[in-house]
């Protein structure tokens, strides 16, 4: 009995103890209410909109290595202390090191001053590296020569054995085509220079007698006929593929683009081919006789050549070293010739 009436008290209690609770949340709910009621709330000026960047102005943020914008805007990379821009085919790089501020302007056409990975920029790139190939040689293009034949101490007096190879030098035109050329520069005004090119040689005889011909393994004079008339021509031919090394200096002289320049050096040449012509008339009717042969030519031959040249006038003086003829084939004669370069490309 007793048990059930402390139960009965406690629970008791309990249910005013919730009561109460309840009421005070009211009251702070109500009073809550009042406040809110009793505040005015005086409104902020407007905030005006913040102002969007230009089109064309790149944005940069601290945690971005790069960026990138279409068309005409730059593309920047920015790697430690440097930092590389990128507008259309010119690029500059900015490297901050040392309390220095280094600039380097690169072009893209140029490829000596802008190095390309495969994603279009170089990273390892090093501003103030730049090589120089603007040299340009002069050797591509058209010359003519005069011919003549000298002897091993380069005399123009020619042996009595060999008296019937005196040339008419005036009628001894050669003409070179050097193709093309491909420099090695050493700097922006001398360097190396190779290339390729075709030799067409023509050695016209002064002698109104002979031309000549193979015997017994030798050249030898060939008579013309008896009863001929002088000849209209009388003349040995022969081409040759041309490969030069040569070093050549310039000195721009205020013009670099038509400079003062000294060349030299060698010319190894390979016959492709030569033949003998003789025009000439025997009994009121023209003959022609062309022989096409090797004449104990020499197949292979290397001459040293110099050339000089200031803007538009180019002149060229070739000795070969290797004799016209096989040793022990005919007369040992060497060709020499004096030239002017009329195209230049």
């Amino acid at each position: 009995m007793t048990t059930n009436m402390s139960i009965k008290k406690t629970f008791g209690t309990l249910m005013i103890l919730g009561m109460i609770t309840g009421i005070q949340a009211n009251m702070i709910n109500v009073s809550g209410q009042d406040v809110e009621q009793n505040v005015v709330v005086t409104p902020d000026a407007p905030v005006p909109p913040e102002a969007p960047l230009p089109p064309d102005t790149p944005s940069f943020g601290n945690e971005m290595d790069t960026t990138k914008v279409l068309g005409d805007r730059p593309e920047v990379k920015k790697n430690g202390d440097t930092t590389r821009i990128r507008l259309g085919k010119k690029g500059i790089t900015i490297v901050e090191k040392d309390g220095k501020t280094i600039v380097d302007i690169q072009d893209e056409n140029n490829q000596d001053t802008t190095v390309e990975d495969d994603e279009g920029w170089n990273p390892n790139a090093k501003p103030g590296k730049k090589k120089d190939h603007s040299f340009e040689p002069h050797w591509a293009g058209l010359e003519l020569t005069l011919n003549n034949f000298v002897t091993s101490s380069f005399s123009f007096n020619l042996p009595s054995e060999a008296s019937f190879l005196e040339l008419n030098t005036g009628k001894s035109i050669g003409v070179r085509l050097n193709l093309f050329e491909y420099s090695i520069p050493m700097g922006r005004f001398n360097g190396l220079y190779t290339g390729l090119g075709f030799e067409f040689n023509s050695y016209y005889f002064s002698s109104d007698s002979n031309n000549i011909t193979k015997s017994n393994g030798r050249i030898v004079a060939k008579m013309k006929p008896a009863g001929a008339s002088a000849y209209s021509k009388n003349k040995l031919k022969d081409t040759y593929l041309n490969i030069p090394l040569m070093y050549e200096i310039q000195f721009p002289l205020g013009n670099t683009k038509h400079p003062l320049y000294f060349a030299a050096g060698v010319i190894g040449g390979l016959k492709l081919g030569s033949r003998t012509k003789e025009y000439y008339k025997l009994n009121g009717e023209t003959r022609h006789e062309i022989v096409k042969d090797d004449f104990y030519l020499s197949p292979i031959r290397l001459g040293y050549q110099a050339r000089i040249g200031f803007r538009h006038l180019h002149l060229v003086a070739t000795y070969y070293s290797a004799p016209l003829f096989v040793s022990g084939k005919g007369p040992e004669v060497h060709p020499f010739d004096l030239g002017l370069m009329i195209l230049n490309w």
